[in-house]
């Protein structure tokens, strides 16, 4: 049985699959994207409501994150971050 997943998925009407324009969201936001990567991706969003629901999901990450310090953080709290940081940039940098 092949089994296709909606974020693997390519849109019929152009060549970006969900995986590549998830990997494209955080430069999207900073507006590092080359005009030709930026259209894909807008084109993919404009289609794909797992895609756009996702980009909005970070948004409203960076705009609640950006409202929490450092010194307000309970100490507990900042290493479990910290840890979950660090974590996640291990596994990133292994594959």
């Amino acid at each position: 049985m092949n089994v296709r997943w909606p974020w693997a998925r390519r849109a019929a009407r152009h060549d970006m699959t969900c995986r590549e324009a998830v990997a494209l969201v955080t430069a999207y936001l900073d507006g590092a994207l080359e005009v030709r990567e930026h259209d894909l991706l807008e084109q993919h969003l404009d289609e794909c409501p797992h895609c756009s629901e996702h980009l909005k999901q970070i948004e409203a990450t960076i705009l609640l994150t950006g409202e929490v310090r450092a010194e307000h953080l309970d100490p507990l709290a900042r290493e479990d971050l910290l840890d979950l940081y660090r974590r996640w940039r291990s596994e990133r940098d292994r594959s």
